[in-house]
């Protein structure tokens, strides 16, 4: 298939790698991989942008935006595998919510490079820092038994815990928080006997014990306990409509450092009853929009066609923009300071994207009418040998190639005949084209 499907039809044959094995057969090779503060997704092509960051027209990642900063863009990713790295503590880490992150990368081995060049210790400290994605690896929907289970976790039994804190009640597992395992702390935390939980912590919840799974998403995702793409959708506050919402989409800062414990539930009355007692339309979202499975994070944008599916070609086409012509040309003869640096390059050649060099030039009120309008030119190979050596000679006979305009006709022509002075450098880019619709948007003709 040109593109996975939500289970990957054949199981890898060694052990991934922090980079995905499982990388579609369609390439990429050709596309933009500058995506300024974002990371480049080998499956689905495009970039991908950290909370509070958002696609430009040129899709990368250099819009501050609000959108996301209740929507985690990377909710359900796996730590190590596809969650974005970032520099904390004299090492690169990988979490499912990475907050007031904004240099994110996609390998750890590229975070260690930029932050802690020469460290010897960086990229194993980096690996150590998560638990290790389970082998044989866990695509989702199938049923492996997992193995390779860290030597610190041999021990971790099932027990029956008390959640403290949004839930209130006794559940069992093995997503207990560490702590409860530190001495002193198991005999009042951990019990084999559901009943003792509840007498102890909940004498008066005639509910207790719960047969659900607590609500721990930093514990959840250690994979060699975990579900195989090990994170779980809960109920959430979702302030922005006064109900409560479902999914692992959850803003990023209520699932770290300690918020899971007021903010997530495992089920919708709770989350209803604690936030929005008086809505009826709560909550608004609930599992069933999830029965074939949650699938991988980035499938929320893909074009999720099946593998049998014709998938539709991906061009490598550069768009840049025609002042004159009040449109965007398709081409790569743009002039040259558009491609003098990183900033220019962003802001004139747009990559396979002819709707974001027009909206950004040309206003929202023109885009039907550039992108219609589309001037369709030449594309130039400057990496091939010929045009690396090309000589004086062939690039005349080049020149004389091109439109060219006669002013007193105020038209523009193709038959070689343009003036000696139009071939001479510092007056070819000026009056030479390389299509008649170039020539006579520049100097009104036509």
């Amino acid at each position: 298939s040109s593109q996975p499907s939500s289970q990957p039809s054949t199981q890898p044959s060694s052990q991934p790698s922090e980079s995905p094995s499982a990388n579609p057969s369609r390439g990429c090779e050709n596309l933009m991989t500058d995506c300024g503060w974002g990371i480049f997704n080998p499956w689905t092509c495009r970039c991908d942008c950290p909370v509070g960051i958002c696609l430009d027209s040129n899709q990368q990642c250099y819009l501050t935006c609000t959108e996301t900063i209740n929507n985690n863009p990377f909710g359900g990713c796996s730590p190590g595998w596809d969650c974005p790295w970032f520099p904390e503590d004299g090492h690169c880490k990988s979490e499912p919510h990475p907050t007031q992150q904004f240099e994110i990368y996609r390998t750890s081995k590229e975070c260690c490079n930029v932050h802690f060049k020469g460290s010897s210790t960086c990229l194993q400290d980096s690996k150590d820092s998560h638990p290790p994605f389970p082998w044989p690896i866990h695509f989702p929907g199938l049923e492996i038994e997992r193995q390779n289970v860290p030597n610190g976790e041999i021990g971790r039994e099932i027990f029956w815990f008390p959640n403290l804190h949004n839930e209130l009640n006794c559940f069992q597992g093995r997503n207990y928080e560490s702590w409860m395992l530190d001495e002193g702390f198991p005999a009042f935390y951990l019990f084999t006997d559901p009943q003792k939980c509840c007498q102890l912590w909940f004498p008066t919840n005639f509910d207790c014990p719960d047969a659900e799974t607590a609500v721990n998403p930093e514990e959840d995702h250690a994979a060699y306990y975990a579900d195989p793409y090990p994170s779980n959708g809960y109920f959430f506050p979702d302030f922005s409509v006064n109900s409560c919402g479902f999914g692992r989409d959850y803003p990023s800062w209520m699932g770290s450092m300690g918020y899971e414990k007021w903010y997530l539930f495992t089920k919708g009355e709770h989350c209803c009853q604690k936030y929005f007692p008086t809505v009826t339309n709560c909550p608004y979202e609930d599992e069933t929009q999830f029965q074939d499975g949650y699938g991988y994070y980035w499938e929320s944008y893909q074009d999720n066609l099946p593998n049998g599916e014709v998938y539709p070609t991906i061009y490598n086409h550069t768009f840049y923009p025609n002042m004159h012509a009040g449109t965007c040309t398709n081409g790569t003869d743009y002039p040259g300071w558009m491609a003098q640096d990183r900033d220019f390059i962003r802001l004139y050649l747009y990559k396979n994207d002819p709707e974001g060099c027009c909206k950004y030039w040309f206003g929202d009120y023109g885009v039907e009418s550039c992108v219609n309008n589309i001037i369709q030119s030449t594309y130039i190979d400057n990496s091939s040998t010929d045009t690396l050596n090309v000589t004086a000679v062939n690039k005349t006979e080049e020149y004389l190639g091109m439109w060219y305009p006669v002013i007193f006709r105020k038209i523009c022509r193709n038959d070689r005949g343009m003036p000696s002075w139009m071939l001479v450098p510092g007056y070819v880019e000026w009056y030479l084209f390389n299509t008649r619709d170039q020539c006579c948007a520049a100097f009104g003709f036509c």
